[in-house]
């Protein structure tokens, strides 16, 4: 997916944001405002909207001196999520459909996106993934692959934000009792509020897979920034499981099968992604409706 035109104010408001966040004086936040604005000014609109945005973030990085102004965020989002995470176990335990359930709850975990939102109600979205309907629907592709799966199987999961992670834990664990080989990917460094391997550890999430570093700082996956082990992990997996917006919106148009679990928080990946899967835009506004779509069908 390209970088659209609705894109280029979307960074300028995240960079302001980001520079309150960061507590900087009045001064700083609009000399952050003005030199971002500069550069999105010729941003090479052929990359993705994470591709670009890497870059944008760590300029504000060095403006500001402040390399994880979303650390504290973060941790409170873990903390939360961890809250109600047994309430959601006790119910996954007793749904006719544990799979579907776990899928539901993983998803409205990628409410947890501070890139896209200001105020985050996770209550609020875990009640809707009870009863809505997907805006783009393979949960039955989704179901089938994972029946299809020999015990061993390798699957990569590509993790997306703080707090959304420890509800990703609970799809991890279904897939770790089926008997997957699993890898979970973070990102290398701080990013938004992305989850690193610290926000992994904190999920327990070591207790179902192996955790790595994707090698790359962008809020998505970029392939040509990733490291080497995770490229070749990414191209021998078995099943390749993506949360949120930014990795699909940085690999829509990869040419392999990607199970893609997520919130549509913009107009642009909305429009991107039903044009991608052939449904009628006016279902996809970008506010907030929940996909599971897969980008290669099974032969």
């Amino acid at each position: 997916m390209r970088t659209e035109v609705e894109c280029l104010p979307c960074f300028v408001r995240q960079s302001l944001q980001v520079a309150r966040i960061a507590e900087c004086s009045p001064e700083l936040q609009r000399s952050v405002v003005q030199q971002i604005a500069a550069i999105v000014a010729s941003l090479d609109v052929t990359l993705s909207p994470p591709a670009n945005a890497g870059h944008i973030y760590q300029v504000i990085a060095e403006i500001t001196g402040c390399e994880d102004p979303y650390r504290r965020l973060k941790n409170i989002s873990n903390a939360e999520a961890a809250k109600i995470l047994p309430g959601l176990l006790r119910e996954i335990k007793t749904s006719t459909s544990p799979l579907s359930t776990t899928l539901r709850f993983a998803i409205a975990g990628n409410c947890f996106d501070y890139g896209a939102f200001a105020n985050i109600d996770v209550l609020e979205a875990l009640g809707k993934s009870r009863t809505s309907l997907f805006a783009v629907d393979h949960t039955a592709l989704f179901h089938d692959r994972i029946a299809s799966l020999k015990k061993g199987a390798a699957v990569l999961y590509l993790a997306d934000n703080s707090g959304e992670i420890v509800y990703d834990s609970l799809l991890i664990e279904y897939l770790f009792r089926r008997g997957f080989a699993i890898t979970i990917a973070v990102k290398d460094g701080p990013i938004i509020n992305d989850a690193l391997l610290e926000d992994a550890l904190a999920a327990g999430l070591d207790r179902f897979g192996r955790i790595i570093s994707n090698g790359s700082r962008c809020p998505g996956t970029v392939l040509d920034q990733c490291s080497a082990e995770f490229r070749q992990i990414f191209a021998s997996a078995d099943v390749v499981i993506s949360k949120g917006q930014g990795n699909f919106e940085s690999l829509s148009e990869v040419d392999r099968e990607i199970f893609f679990l997520l919130m549509l928080k913009c107009r642009v990946a909305a429009r991107h992604m039903a044009e991608l899967a052939g449904v009628d835009a006016a279902n996809l506004p970008g506010q907030g409706e929940m996909a599971v779509y897969c980008s290669k069908k099974l032969r």
